[in-house]
């Protein structure tokens, strides 16, 4: 048993070996084969195999690493994802025993050498009777055997993958004893495929058979490309139906499903359960690719639960494509212009019904695109994920996240915004009259508008005219967003107390300005227009990638390309529009509100608004009867305050460098007045319509955690170091403390450092 060749094992002698050898997979197969139907030839790898991986690349160490740098019930979803990224990574760049490569690829020379496979797992715990991982476990068809060892590699990786943790979480397995057998299997072309369930499984109804079909191959069914034709056989009358019609596909003979259902009640009977087949018909015979009890039989799915949606967020690249074509050329420019129509049309209608028409379109422009954004643009904002997976697939390297170098873009709103911010921080520091007019205004205890104030001033200096019109335009065209029940744009205090902090450096911003500046790592400054798409190391690392994927694969590279920026542009951009739509909406509710108390219908405006309560504003505006409203005051939470304060944190690493800094803790958008340039910022949660204060950051540290989170994006945008993921970490740092942080290791230690950190020249 010393060679890896004792754990290559024909698919017909399977079933003589236990399932904790070769998993259930193999051994369904297997039994099928020994009872008389066909499956497709191949051969399996016991887990001895996959031991053998791990144990030669010192694998588990990485494993235990990224699974136990933080309680696992603590993870969020994104830093469940994040962690199975990085153990993807060390698989895909492990190597694999070269007897067992070369027994592999002896093996299959029984075959035609372009000859294709599909490679699939089979652990031990999947399709059991208590545990299915139905579509939890990477599977791989049409792999030429060029390719078997990486995608062997991969189906390893996937038993680490977010989805198959969260399920192990869920059923309470034990991740640390998890192994993986892998069956491979020669190719078969046919032109019908499908599933069946021998029992329906969402009523139990055990005297109806569900037959899924299409045409071709058996992964377009699967992965969702392709709508099936669905039939129900009922056994005790022998008679089909079909619950749906595509006019596109053709009629199934009912002869051949009838006796199709007749070998799948055979087989029904050999497992004395019922059963999940997934099949394939050559044109002359059924072959079995894949049987498993059905394990969630008569139990109510909750398709809502949170969790449910969360495993949806991996759409395959034909979806993604689709996707990308929709949100790019439709969806984003249909927002667009139904923001800048509502910002056209001014400050709210005095004329009752022209104001009940425009808070009535206003609400229902909102609750399309909130269904939007969850439906369309958060599954391709997670394609940034998909691109990660094919671009470290293709090039294995050292740096798991290097990937999102190639996605990085100038045009981004949020880089947008800041550039303006930057050039208004400029311009301030240019003028002495500008500054000294600035700093009177911010004296002032009423909140004024700042343009009127600077009106005298504004006619007979150009700087302070350039100042006063680049300012209205960001309020106009970038702060006109909705956050913690108010509008950006309404206190220009706090935005003008960044841009002050923002032109304390004056030397550095004249720099930025006339250099078009690219800023060193850690500088916390946004990219100049452009600057990205020119960079050298950006353009080397494009080089590499296509390189890498060749010329039979440029195309597959520059569509994965396409759908890793697009969906790395959309994360940020969305919340934004959103965030100005939303801001219409309030305004229009807020004023529907106030002319409700003026009517005797409501005794006050509530301090905290609730958008959704649009429509009993406006049917309450409309029938002259009380609102109901949602209540959503919030009560003070006490702040817990930790016995004995930390030395050192632990989260994600989610954008590189290291820093020294005082902290700076930030519990809502009052708390951006008081920040200092160069402070570490810490954040319970990001969201883009706050990132501006960030270009005043030295660092970024956030409770919520994940390489999607805006903090992450914005953070590797600025080239600003940051960590996510750090549980508790508004209360365990508080403000002034000193902070040292690690964006590569995702460290962070509280108090004097204890070693000298070296700055860049």
């Amino acid at each position: 048993m010393d060679t890896a060749r004792n754990f290559l094992i024909p698919l017909a002698e399977a079933y003589d070996h236990p399932a904790s050898l070769l998993g259930n997979k193999a051994r369904n197969l297997s039994f099928c084969i020994r009872n008389g139907y066909r499956a497709p030839d191949g051969f399996a790898l016991g887990i001895d195999c996959y031991h053998r991986f791990t144990r030669d690349n010192n694998l588990q160490k990485a494993i235990d690493f990224e699974l136990y740098r933080k309680p696992f019930e603590n993870m969020r979803w994104e830093e469940i994802w994040d962690a199975a990224f990085r153990i993807r990574s060390f698989f895909a760049r492990g190597s694999l025993d070269l007897a067992l490569e070369k027994d592999i690829l002896s093996y299959t020379s029984k075959w035609p050498a372009d000859a294709k496979y599909a490679v699939r797992s089979s652990a031990p715990a999947e399709d059991s009777a208590a545990h299915s991982f139905a579509g939890i476990h990477e599977s791989y068809v049409n792999v030429p055997v060029s390719e078997l060892t990486e995608k062997i590699k991969l189906v390893w990786a996937s038993l680490w993958s977010d989805r198959s943790l969260l399920y192990r979480l869920e059923n309470k397995l034990d991740a640390k004893r998890s192994a993986m057998a892998v069956l491979i299997q020669v190719m078969e072309a046919a032109p019908l495929t499908g599933l069946t369930f021998t029992a329906d499984p969402a009523t139990g109804n055990r005297d109806v058979m569900i037959i899924e079909t299409v045409e071709g191959s058996l992964d377009r069914l699967v992965d969702n490309i392709e709508e099936p034709q669905r039939f129900r056989y009922h056994k005790k009358s022998n008679t089909i139906s079909a619950d749906q019609k595509n006019s596109s596909q053709k009629t199934i003979d009912t002869d051949l499903l009838q006796g199709l259902a007749h070998k799948f009640s055979g087989l029904e009977k050999i497992f004395e359960t019922p059963i999940d087949i997934e099949w394939a018909w050559t044109g002359s015979e059924l072959s079995i690719l894949q049987v498993r009890p059905i394990t969630r039989i008569n139990k109510t799915l909750d398709q809502d639960s949170e969790r449910e949606w969360y495993l949806t967020l991996t759409p395959k690249k034909a979806k993604l494509m689709q996707l990308a074509e929709r949100v790019e050329n439709s969806l984003i420019p249909e927002l667009i212009a139904e923001v800048e129509a509502f910002t056209a049309e001014g400050a709210p209608r005095a004329e009752e019904k022209l104001f009940l028409e425009s808070l009535n379109r206003r609400g229902e422009s909102y609750e399309k695109w909130k269904k939007v954004y969850q439906d369309q643009f958060i599954p391709f904002a997670h394609g940034i994920r998909s691109f990660g997976l094919y671009y470290n697939e293709l090039l294995k390297p050292d740096d798991p996240y290097i990937f999102i170098n190639l996605l990085k873009s100038d045009q981004l709103l949020a880089s947008k915004r800041n550039r303006t911010l930057v050039k208004l921080g400029s311009l301030l520091a240019e003028s002495s009259l500008l500054k000294e007019k600035v700093a009177a205004y911010l004296e002032e205890e009423e909140n004024k508008d700042l343009s009127h104030f600077l009106e005298e001033a504004a006619t007979s200096n150009p700087a302070v005219q350039e100042f006063k019109n680049v300012f209205n335009k960001l309020l106009a065209e970038d702060m006109n967003i909705f956050y913690e029940n108010r509008s950006l744009a309404e206190d220009q205090k706090l935005l003008l107390k960044t841009i002050v902090s923002l032109g304390s450096n004056s030397n550095n911003l004249q720099d930025q300005q006339l250099t078009g500046f690219n800023p060193a790592p850690g500088s916390g400054k946004p990219a100049a227009e452009d600057s990205d798409l020119s960079d050298p190391g950006r353009l080397e690392l494009e080089k590499e990638y296509y390189s890498a994927a060749g010329r039979e694969k440029k195309k597959e590279a520059e569509n994965w390309l396409r759908i890793g920026r697009l969906s790395w542009k959309l994360r940020d951009d969305d919340n934004i529009l959103l965030g100005k739509l939303e801001n219409q909406l309030l305004e229009y509710v807020r004023e529907g509100l106030e002319r409700l108390k003026g009517e005797g219908l409501l005794d006050k405006v509530p301090g905290k608004i609730a958008l959704g309560d649009w429509k009993a504003v406006l049917v309450s505006l409309r029938d002259k009867k009380k609102p109901e409203l949602t209540a959503v005051e919030e009560v003070a939470k006490e702040k817990r305050k930790p016995q004995l304060k930390p030395r050192q944190l632990t989260g994600q690493p989610s954008s590189p460098g290291l820093v020294t800094a005082m902290a700076r803790v930030i519990h809502s958008v009052d708390d951006f007045k008081n920040v200092n340039k160069g402070e570490i910022l810490v954040f319970d949660a990001v969201q883009p319509q706050m990132t501006f204060i960030i270009s005043l950051a030295g660092g970024i540290i956030e409770r919520r955690g994940g390489m999607l989170v805006h903090s992450s994006i914005i953070a590797r945008e600025m080239e600003i170091p940051a960590v996510n993921g750090v549980s508790r970490a508004t209360e365990l740092i508080e403000t002034g403390d000193l902070i040292t942080l690690n964006g590569d290791l995702g460290i962070i230690v509280i108090g004097e450092p204890e070693f000298n950190l070296e700055k860049s020249t």
